[in-house]
């Protein structure tokens, strides 16, 4: 521990004397990922990057150019890698580290999706591929019937949805590198995946105006939840535990919350006639509705509350608007982009020619700068339109040459300067050179003055390093931490919270482990009962575990239950 600090209180006796004026900007260092805004040309060009919120300063330029009207699919924070396709449906990869831009396929997919921006999956006829920079050659899988949908998972896994007739439709789950299905299902109808990003529960919509909810790990369906409405657009909460609908019904278009937990519907709220597509934003805070008869209007409702909280005027693209990291939004207007603060959706910043562009946002640390780095420059795009002007240059003239015979000059012998040609001494020069060693001898004094005066402030300085040194070692001295709170219990199992009594009940008659059957408890959270599917107490949590596994169902195991 002597080095690091001794290196402590040296940094801290050069603090005292030093200048400070860097200190502002060291105390606003955020610990977390910078939010990166990247901006594509939609008619092709380098990519270009701005740490948000500062838009309007170019921070890194790729490498190379990217093809027209590209769409981003995810980014992996990991390898600094964007997985993006164009409008072709060839798939590309963009490393924000080198500027590398890498095309994943020479062949087109279809339907291409990513959840961490390193695996790529895609339709190609009847065939599902899996692209990764790992693997030697793509993983694929054939089925007798083209796929309909295809959605990535987190565990690596991906479903496919096939239609195998008119009445019936398919559920495949596999798990690369395995080609052969580790799950399957059979609806009846035309059967849709709406959503899959709650873990253990996917719904699917069988029908206009009904879902049907699904066990992910043996998609087994466990629920149906009736509508009204049929689906026009969803989306799921970043958390995955709320599902929302925009549908369309009988009594005009309406936006229904869904409560994974519950499997029903637990809010609904009128939307105006011309809603067509949802957004959400990706902190979870806001979602935003398009509407309008062009779709040049949108709707942002608070998450938290459901409640319409402005209207906007904005064209909708598959890009914009979106949802900024605090909170504020980029919108279209005309050629430009306008940034919108919250919670008045007010104009803050406009930037001109922004629609030009195709933006996303990542969460990235890499163009920060570490220790022996050299500044993040904009490297030049590899377009010609943008290289730089070439400088006309100017032949150096050629020296005469010199012939080899030529005689050598004679050297003369050395001259003292002082003296004359007859030997005697120049006066002034005398009186000069006399000055001069009069001059070093005061330099020698002054030079022996400073070194003293060096090695005392090093002294100096080295007493006050070891003081320091010792305050240092007081305050870092190690403390003991504390010990973990151990569990007392006792500990109930949990399989449900619903909202109607009866369903609790009928859940509870289908649940006994040995001798014991579930119950229902009743609880009331914010002025809501719910009716908990409970089986215990037991003394210990791994009591708890073993009776919640032995039931096959989805269990949650709570300390601190009672009879």
């Amino acid at each position: 521990m002597r080095t690091p600090l001794l290196a402590l209180a040296l940094v801290l006796a050069a603090c005292s004397t030093a200048d400070d004026r860097g200190a502002a900007r060291a105390s606003a260092v955020s610990l977390g990922a910078d939010a990166i805004v990247l901006r594509v040309p939609i008619s092709g060009g380098p990519v270009r990057a701005y740490r948000y919120p500062a838009l309007d300063t170019l921070l890194w330029t790729s490498r190379a150019a990217l093809p027209s009207e590209v769409h981003p699919l995810a980014f992996n924070f990991d390898a600094g890698v964007l997985a993006m396709t164009d409008a072709g449906g060839l798939p590309w990869r963009l490393t924000l580290g080198s500027g590398a831009v890498e095309r994943a396929r020479s062949t087109p997919i279809h339907d291409a999706a990513s959840l961490d921006g390193s695996a790529i999956f895609g339709t190609q006829d009847t065939a599902v591929v899996r692209l990764t920079t790992t693997d030697a050659t793509p993983w694929q899988v054939t089925s007798t019937e083209p796929p309909q949908q295809i959605q990535p998972l987190r565990d690596g896994g991906v479903l496919v949805i096939a239609d195998r007739s008119a009445d019936e439709t398919v559920l495949v789950r596999y798990l690369p590198p395995g080609v052969d299905a580790t799950d399957t299902a059979v609806f009846k109808g035309r059967t849709r995946l709406i959503s899959a990003a709650g873990g253990d529960r996917y719904y699917l919509s069988d029908g206009p105006r009904r879902l049907l909810s699904v066990r992910a790990r043996d998609l087994v369906t466990v629920g149906q939840i009736a509508l009204g409405d049929s689906v026009m657009s969803a989306v799921t909460s970043p958390s995955g535990d709320r599902v929302y609908l925009l549908g369309r019904g009988d009594g005009g278009v309406r936006l229904q919350v869904i409560n994974k937990y519950a499997d029903e519907v637990v809010t609904q709220v009128d939307m105006p006639a011309t809603a067509s597509a949802l957004r959400m934003d990706p902190l979870g805070r806001y979602l935003l509705v398009r509407h309008g008869a062009s779709g040049d209007s949108v709707v942002v409702i608070a998450v938290a509350t459901s409640a319409i909280v402005g209207r906007i005027a904005s064209p909708w693209r598959a890009d914009l608007p979106l949802v900024f990291p605090d909170g504020r939004l980029a919108t279209l207007r005309g050629e430009d982009v306008v940034v919108l603060g919250t919670p008045e959706f007010r104009a803050e910043q406009v930037l001109d020619g922004g629609a030009r562009d195709v933006w996303t946002v990542v969460q990235w640390n890499g163009f920060r700068r570490r220790a022996g780095d050299a500044p993040v420059r904009a490297a030049a795009p590899s377009r010609a339109d943008t290289a730089p002007r070439a400088v006309p240059v100017v032949p150096p003239t050629e020296p005469a040459p010199v012939p080899d015979t030529a005689a050598p000059l004679p050297t003369p012998p050395p001259r003292d300067p002082a003296r004359r040609a007859d030997g005697a001494l120049v006066p002034a020069l005398s009186a000069v050179r006399d000055s001069t060693s009069r001059g070093r001898a005061r330099d020698d004094s002054v030079r022996r003055r400073a070194t003293l005066r060096l090695d005392s402030v090093r002294r100096a300085a080295t007493q006050r390093a070891e003081s320091l040194q010792r305050a240092a070692r007081s305050l870092v001295a190690p403390v003991a931490p504390p010990a973990a709170a151990a569990e007392t219990g006792p500990f109930l199992v949990q399989f449900a919270a619903l909202k109607s009594e009866d369903t609790a009940k009928d859940l509870a008659k289908a649940i006994t482990v040995g001798r014991q059957k579930a119950r229902v408890m009743a609880t009331a959270t914010n002025g809501i009962t719910l009716y908990r599917v409970i089986l215990g107490p037991y003394r210990s949590r791994p009591d708890a575990e073993r009776a919640g596994a032995a039931t096959g169902r989805d269990y949650w195991v709570f300390e601190g239950g009672s009879e």
